[in-house]
């Protein structure tokens, strides 16, 4: 019924510990140290990409950072991913008295899918600013995602089909995400909000301006976010939420992208890639990303190399080096 110590952390190399006795408080600091340490993750997707990420050690943020942030614009982990499919992940962890108490950004993953590579890097400026590269300095963010809305089912493809409510064969003009009433649909780019509102048989329905001839709309909706006309948006930013306002048999979003007023098919129109790094900038990227780089090329052999079967062919058409060299 009395204290007689109180211990707490007061930060992550130091514990502090308070003996009571008597009147007197005596108070103890424990150094605690701790090892950063640069890790190499790598499974197969299976049934669940979070799940199996989650079992290899990998935290939900570092996950999200994969899926939502560094892979965004290349892999639609809803549609594009099977269960073979392999990744692998460069991170820094934060170890204590034998026990991970943190881990820190992706410094570098590659995730096949498909059967195709994809390779990132964190390259972070001299302002402090970290963005991901490709290995030849490309920045991987574009200026349209692949999919405005997370979670869903393509419902309906680009193209003639028979209208569900009308009946007749009719040109549809964009592609459809069949996802629960309330699912956050996100602007596909950067633009400027263009109408806002109530459009016919789209019903709720946003149309944004993305500048060089590209316009996006997005219907159907339950209802739109806080928009005006004229406001800008950045890529990524919630613009509404699914429904099923005008002609709609259920709820879904119903996504057109369009080029100088013509409409594109969302699913195969692509974008110019970006502008590489200049080169005044290249030397410093190519060292700081070298390291995590050859963490990654090193796992990725062992992997090629102990898959059957593991011949030279199969070695040098994955790493693209010869077998049994390194460097």
């Amino acid at each position: 019924g009395r204290l007689l110590a109180f211990r707490y952390d007061r930060s992550d190399t130091e514990r502090v510990e308070l003996s009571v006795s008597g009147d007197q408080v005596a108070k103890k600091v424990i150094e605690r140290p701790v090892e950063i340490r640069t890790a190499v993750i790598s499974g197969k997707v299976g049934r669940s990409l979070f799940h199996s990420a989650r079992r290899l050690g990998l935290s939900p943020s570092v996950i999200n950072t994969l899926t939502d942030e560094v892979f965004r614009y290349d892999i639609d982990f809803d549609r594009d991913v099977a269960a073979s499919d392999r990744f692998s992940v460069v991170v820094e962890q934060t170890w204590r008295e034998g026990e991970l108490i943190r881990s820190g950004p992706v410094t570098a993953a590659v995730f096949t899918a498909k059967g195709k590579p994809f390779t990132a890097v964190r390259f972070e400026r001299e302002d402090g600013k970290a963005e991901y590269f490709t290995a030849d300095g490309r920045p991987l963010k574009k200026s349209f995602i692949r999919s405005p809305i997370q979670y869903a089912r393509l419902s309906s493809r680009f193209g003639t089909r028979r209208h569900p409510v009308l009946g007749t064969q009719r040109m549809h003009k964009g592609v459809d995400y069949a996802a629960r009433t309330g699912t956050p649909i996100m602007a596909a780019g950067d633009g400027r909000v263009v109408s806002v509102g109530w459009q016919g048989g789209y019903g709720n329905t946003v149309v944004l301006d993305h500048g060089k001839g590209h316009t996006t709309l997005y219907a159907h909706m339950s209802r739109t976010a806080k928009l005006k006309r004229g406001e800008r948006v950045s890529q990524g930013e919630v613009i509404g939420y699914v429904g099923s306002t005008g002609l709609s048999t259920g709820p879904h979003l119903h996504y057109e992208f369009r080029v100088n007023g013509v409409h594109r098919n969302p699913l195969q129109h692509t974008m110019p890639p970006p502008e590489p790094l200049a080169e005044t900038v290249m030397a410093q990227f190519r060292a700081q990303t070298a390291p995590a780089l050859e963490r990654i090329r090193e796992v990725e052999e062992i992997i090629y190399a102990t898959v059957p079967p593991a011949t030279d062919e199969n070695r040098v058409a994955a790493t693209g080096k010869p077998a049994g060299k390194k460097g």
